[in-house]
C-alpha cells in the first residue's frame, strides 16, 4: 500500500480481469499500491450488489430504478474504504447484468482528515460508473487529494425524521445502537419505507447525522452498508440498511443484534434506559441547534490518552466526560448532583498521562477550591478517599489544606477517625497532613485526641508500636512533643502494669525500640519508666530462665540506658536478677567474682531462684558455676547438701557424671569421701541401689573409689553376708574339725 497517496480499485463483470482466471465479478483497474491479498481479503466481500426484491421480480430494465450501494469499511489494518456500485440489468437474454465498483483506499496515516470529517465519507464529488468502463486502464493512478462536496446535513434533518418517522428517542437510540455496536462487535439493522430512488439518499443521510455524534474513537472502527435484501453479517460493517419486510427475529444474522423497523416502529435488541445516558441528550441538543461536538471529541481524545480501547469505546465514558466538559465551563449541575462519582470519574482518567490531561487537574484544583471541605457526613469517607486516590496520582495538586479542614469539622464525631485511618494509607499526604496541624496551635486539641486514639486501649500492643514508628518517621517533631511522649508513655507503663507476665512485654517493647526506632532521644525519655515500672511488677518468685535472658537483654546490655535511680525492694530485685543472667549467662570468672561482691542476702535469693531454676531446666554444668550455689563455694563446699540436691531433682547419668567429675577436684578431702560415702549408703535414691550404676561406678579409675566402694559394699551387705565375711574361715575351721571329730572314732574301731 501507499504510504499517504490514495488508492483505487474497480471491479466489474469481465472475462479478463486481473485476479481470476474465468468469468466473474473480477478487478479490472486497480492502484499499482494495492495488493492481491488486501483486495481478496478486505475488498471482494463487500464488492456487490443487492438487487430489491420487487425490482427483480418485475425484471426492471432501466438503470435509474436500481439505486447505487455506498459502503465503507475500517479493516484491522487501519485503511478506510470508501465504495461506490453500481447496477445495470441485461437488456436482453443475451447479455448479462453488469455490476461496477469503485472503492477508494485512505491509507490510515491520513485516515483522521476523513473521521475527522464527515463531508470527506459521505459526499464525496466523483465516484466511476458504468460509463467509464470503456475508458479504463488497468492501473489507476494515485491521488492525493479526494475531492468533496460541503453539504449542510442539518437543513435535512426536517425531511429525514419525517419520513423515516424519527422522533428524539429514536435517534437516541439508534446513535446509542451504534456506538454499542462498534464497542462491542454487534450489528445494526435499519429498515424503513422509502421509493428505491429515495431509499439510498436517506441512508446516507442519517449515516452521517449519526457519524456526525460519534465519538472519534468510534469512528476509527465504524462501517456501515446501504441497502442489502436482508440482514446479513459481515466483517467490519456495523450498520446495514436492509429491505423493508426484511428484518426477522428467527434469522439468527438478527440475533443478538440491535434491529430498527422504523416504518413498523418495531425496535429490539436494545436495554437502554434513556436518563442514564446524558452524552445523548447532550448530542441530541447539539443536532437540534446544529451544532457539531469537536470541539467536546478533542476534549474526549486527551482526557482518554493512555486508557484501554474497550474505555474508549464505551458509552459510559462519554457520559462521564460530558459531566467533566460541563463543568469546565463551570457549570457544576452534574457533579452537585453525584460528587462522588464525579470524582472517580476524573480519577479514571487521570491515571493514565496525567500532565497531558491540564483540564482535568484544574477541574479537580477548581473542585477542591470550591468545596473548601466535605460537610456532607453520607459521603465524606468516599470523597476523601478519591481526593486521596487523585492526589496521588497528579502529585503536584494541593489537597493538605482541604483534608485539614474536613477533618477539623468532623473532630469529635465518630466519622473523625474514620477519616484519619483514611488518610494514614496515604504516606506523604498523610505526613504533610500531620506536619501542618502540628505547627499551628489551633489545631493542637485535634492532633491530642488523635494521638491519644492512636495509643488507646482499643489497639493491642504491637499495633501501638507500630503506630509510635509511623508517626515518628512521618513527623519527627513528634520526639520531642509533649501529647505524643504522655501518650505514648503512659499507654507502655500501662501494658506492662496490666499483663501478669510483664518482662516479656517490656522485652518486646525494648526489642522493637532497638530494632525499628532510631530516635534516640525519644527512646531515652520512655524506655526508663517503662523498664522501672517492670521491677516493680515483678515477682521473683515467678521468674523463668527466659524471663532471666530478658532482663539481662533488657538492662545489663545497653548500660547507658540506665539514667534512672532504682531504690528498695526494686534494687535488691534487680541485683538478685542482676546476679542470676551473671550465673546463666556469663563467663564463670565473671560470675564468680559477681557472687564473691554481692551481698550475702542477695547471694542467698539468686542461689535459691538459680536452684529452682536448674530443677526445671536440668542445667547442672558445668560443675564448677553449680557449687557457687552452695554455703562454701568452690573452696568450702558442703558436699551432703549437693549430693542431696543432685539426687532429688538429677538424673542418675547426672550423678554418676558429678560423682566422676568431683573425684578430680575433691577425691583427696576426707569431708568429700565422707559425704559421697554417706550417699551411696544412705540416700533413698543412692545409685548404688541400681546393678548398672553400680557397675559404671566401680569402672570409674580412682584408687580412692574404689576403697571407698569395698566400705561402701561392706557397709551395706545383708547381716548374714557380713557375719560371714567376719567369721567365715573359723567357721569353716570349726566345721572340718567337728566332721572330722564325727567320723573319726568309726575310722578309729576299724
Amino acid at each position: 500500500m501507499g504510504k499517504s497517496l490514495i488508492q483505487q480499485q474497480i471491479v466489474t463483470k469481465d472475462s479478463k480481469g486481473l485476479f481470476l482466471t474465468g468469468d466473474g465479478f473480477d478487478t479490472i483497474a486497480v492502484s499499482p499500491n494495492v495488493n492481491e491479498r488486501f483486495v481478496k481479503k478486505y475488498l471482494n466481500p463487500i464488492n456487490t450488489y443487492h438487487i430489491p426484491s420487487d425490482l427483480k421480480k418485475s425484471g426492471e430494465k432501466e438503470i435509474a430504478a436500481y439505486p447505487p450501494l455506498f459502503t465503507f469499511i475500517q479493516p484491522e489494518t487501519g485503511e478506510l474504504v470508501l465504495g461506490k456500485a453500481n447496477f445495470a440489468p441485461a437488456e436482453s437474454a443475451k447479455q448479462k447484468n453488469r455490476l461496477f465498483v469503485h472503492n477508494y483506499i485512505i491509507p490510515a496515516i491520513r485516515k483522521e482528515e476523513w473521521i475527522h470529517h464527515s463531508s470527506k465519507i459521505f459526499h464525496i464529488e466523483h465516484f466511476y460508473g458504468l460509463e467509464d468502463t470503456e475508458h479504463l486502464k488497468e492501473e489507476l493512478e494515485e491521488i492525493e487529494h479526494l475531492a468533496y462536496t460541503k453539504e449542510n446535513i442539518f437543513a435535512k434533518k426536517q425531511e429525514l425524521f419525517h419520513v423515516l418517522q424519527l422522533d428524539e428517542k429514536k435517534f437516541k437510540e439508534l446513535l446509542f445502537a451504534c456506538i454499542t455496536a462498534v464497542a462491542e462487535n454487534k450489528r445494526v439493522y435499519i429498515s424503513f419505507q422509502a421509493s428505491h430512488d429515495m431509499q439510498h439518499k436517506y441512508a446516507m443521510w442519517l449515516l452521517e447525522l449519526l457519524f456526525l455524534y460519534m465519538p472519534y474513537e468510534t469512528r476509527r472502527l465504524f462501517g456501515a452498508t446501504t441497502f442489502h435484501n436482508e440482514p446479513e453479517i459481515m466483517e467490519n460493517i456495523h450498520v446495514m440498511f436492509v429491505e423493508q419486510g426484511s428484518i426477522r427475529l428467527r434469522n439468527k444474522a438478527v440475533e443478538n443484534q440491535f434491529t430498527f423497523d422504523l416504518s413498523q416502529d418495531k425496535i429490539n435488541g436494545l436495554n437502554f434506559k434513556e436518563e442514564e445516558h446524558d452524552y445523548l441528550h447532550f448530542a441530541y441538543e447539539a443536532l437540534v441547534t446544529a451544532t457539531e461536538l469537536d470541539e467536546f471529541f478533542i476534549y474526549c481524545e486527551r482526557a482518554l490518552k493512555g486508557l484501554d480501547k474497550q474505555t474508549k469505546l464505551t458509552i459510559q465514558t462519554y457520559n462521564s466526560l460530558f459531566l467533566l466538559f460541563y463543568m469546565e465551563k463551570l457549570d457544576y449541575y452534574f457533579y452537585d448532583n453525584d460528587k462522588v462519582a464525579t470524582l472517580e470519574m476524573l480519577l479514571v482518567f487521570l491515571q493514565k498521562k496525567h500532565r497531558e490531561k491540564l483540564e482535568l487537574v484544574h477541574i479537580f484544583k477548581q473542585v477542591l477550591h470550591r468545596e473548601e471541605l466535605m460537610k456532607d457526613a453520607s459521603i465524606v469517607q468516599d470523597y476523601l478517599k478519591l481526593v486521596l486516590e487523585i492526589q496521588k496520582v497528579v502529585e503536584h495538586v494541593d489537597v493538605v489544606e482541604f483534608i485539614v479542614k474536613t477533618i477539623a469539622y468532623y473532630e469529635g464525631e465518630a466519622v473523625c477517625q474514620s477519616l484519619w485511618e483514611i488518610l494514614e494509607k496515604y504516606p506523604d499526604t498523610y505526613q504533610q497532613v500531620l506536619s501542618y496541624m502540628s505547627d499551628i496551635f489551633s489545631y493542637a486539641e485535634i492532633i491530642e485526641d488523635y494521638l491519644k486514639h492512636q495509643f488507646s486501649f482499643q489497639h493491642s500492643l504491637s499495633k501501638v508500636l507500630i503506630n509510635i514508628k509511623n508517626l515518628l518517621q512521618i513527623n519527627s517533631s513528634f520526639e520531642h512533643n509533649g501529647t505524643f511522649l504522655k501518650s505514648t508513655k503512659n499507654r507502655l507503663v500501662y501494658e506492662v502494669k496490666k499483663n501478669s507476665h510483664p518482662i516479656s512485654i517490656v522485652f518486646e517493647i525494648v526489642t522493637y525500640f532497638q530494632r525499628s526506632l532510631p530516635f534516640e532521644s525519644y527512646k531515652r525519655m520512655v524506655l526508663p519508666d517503662v523498664k522501672g515500672q517492670l521491677l516493680v511488677q515483678l515477682q521473683l518468685e515467678k521468674v523463668n530462665l527466659a524471663d532471666v535472658k530478658h532482663f539481662g537483654e533488657i538492662f545489663l546490655l545497653e548500660k547507658e540506658e540506665r539514667s534512672f535511680e532504682i531504690k528498695g525492694w526494686e534494687k535488691e530485685k534487680f541485683e538478685v536478677l542482676e546476679l542470676l543472667y551473671t550465673y546463666f549467662y556469663l563467663a564463670f570468672e565473671q560470675t564468680q567474682y559477681v557472687f564473691r561482691m554481692a551481698s550475702a542476702p542477695i547471694t542467698a535469693k539468686a542461689c535459691e531462684l538459680a536452684q529452682d531454676i536448674i530443677k526445671e531446666n536440668g542445667l547442672f554444668k558445668p560443675y564448677e558455676r553449680f557449687l557457687l550455689l552452695f554455703p562454701g563455694g568452690m573452696e568450702g563446699v558442703e558436699h551432703r547438701q549437693v549430693f542431696s540436691y543432685i539426687a532429688i531433682y538429677g538424673s542418675e547419668d547426672e550423678m554418676l557424671n558429678y560423682i566422676e567429675w568431683s573425684l578430680k577436684k575433691f577425691g583427696t578431702s576426707p569431708r568429700f569421701s565422707h559425704a559421697l560415702k554417706n550417699y551411696l549408703i544412705t540416700d533413698r535414691n543412692s545409685i548404688w541401689k541400681k546393678k548398672e550404676m553400680k557397675r559404671e561406678l566401680a569402672s570409674i579409675r580412682s584408687q580412692s573409689l574404689k576403697k571407698l566402694l569395698k566400705e561402701v559394699r561392706e557397709q551395706t551387705a545383708n547381716p548374714g553376708v557380713k557375719f560371714f565375711r567376719k567369721y567365715g574361715v573359723l567357721l569353716i575351721v570349726v566345721v572340718i574339725l567337728g566332721v572330722v571329730g564325727y567320723f573319726y572314732p568309726t575310722l578309729n574301731g576299724q
